[in-house]
């Protein structure tokens, strides 16, 4: 019978190690058979997280791109891709202990960032600046190390904007003309479902000259010196044209207005200003009388 004193059953010990009870070894080798023996081995690896779901951008704006591991990684053993899921293009690259910028392709370039300070600690997130239309997509994070890699995605769903936009020059009218102050609205979602509001400026607070709602113009709720003055042009609201036409302009009309247009995730406004009014020379009458020569003697007082 062979007897083993002694067996070293130690085994290769990477980053971190886990320790779990065998209930039954069976040794082929020497035949030997040992109960609630206590052995180390190593962990499954890293952990990679990612984002719970899709995403949004506004456009012109940033979005982060989430990719992180449980633990720091040695970093020059480190190799992280970010790619586009339906082409090859390089959106960042992290390899041999540092950023690549100069591997990102061409629409990502300047534009995708990673979190310097952030590396170290084993975050590998991505920020995207100055979002477009063509942005919108699925991504993949793929963290490779020398022995293994994992991978998470993250999709940006069609990038939101909204703009709005207004003349750049005031409006001079005189009292009692018609003025037309500009608002336009350019954005991904239908023109039904914004709300938008023209507001005046006022020392005691906002007055609400006008409102678009729920697919509707809404007179009801106007300031009552607004009301039947104040007008969207109804039949170019679908083109995103929410220019107010305010009728019978008064003194008190002059200042500055604020067109808001707000949508379900986003606000922006523009605003128009009304110039100094000058008086209205309808229905003036100017009446010149000359009081002096006296009729009749002008020619006999200016001759000699």
């Amino acid at each position: 019978m062979l007897t083993i004193n002694r067996i070293n059953f130690s085994l290769p010990i990477h980053t971190s190690l886990v320790i779990y009870r065998v209930s039954y070894i069976k040794l082929m080798l020497y035949n030997v058979t040992t109960q609630d023996f206590i052995s180390l081995i190593p962990a499954a690896g890293f952990l990679l997280h990612g984002s719970a779901g899709p995403l949004t951008a506004r456009l012109g704006g940033a979005v982060l791109l989430p990719c992180f591991v449980d633990r720091p990684l040695p970093l020059e053993e480190v190799e992280v891709d970010w790619r586009r899921t339906d082409s090859d293009t390089i959106v960042h690259l992290f390899q041999g202990g540092q950023s690549r910028p100069g591997s990102q392709g061409d629409a990502y370039r300047g534009r995708a960032h990673f979190f310097s300070q952030e590396i170290p600690k084993g975050n590998f997130s991505l920020l995207l600046d100055g979002v477009r239309t063509a942005d919108a997509g699925e991504y993949k994070c793929v963290v490779y190390t020398e022995q293994e890699q994992r991978e998470t995605r993250v999709e940006i769903q069609e990038a939101e904007w909204l703009v709005v936009t207004g003349a750049d020059e005031p409006v001079y009218a005189h009292a009692g003309e018609d003025v037309t102050l500009s608002c336009f609205v350019e954005t991904h979602v239908n023109m039904t479902e914004l709300q938008v509001e023209w507001k005046k400026t006022d020392d005691d607070g906002d007055i609400l000259v006008l409102l678009y709602a729920d697919g509707e113009n809404r007179p009801e709720s106007q300031d009552e010196r607004y009301s039947g003055r104040a007008e969207f042009f109804t039949e170019e609201i679908t083109k995103g044209n929410f220019s107010m036409k305010l009728r019978k302009v008064r003194t008190e009309d002059k200042g500055e207005f604020r067109c808001e247009v707000h949508s379900d995730t986003d606000s922006n406004n523009t605003t128009a200003r009304i110039a100094a009014l000058g008086e209205s020379l309808e229905g003036l009458v100017l009446t010149c009388i000359s009081a002096y020569p006296p009729p009749g003697r002008a020619t006999s007082e200016t001759t000699s």
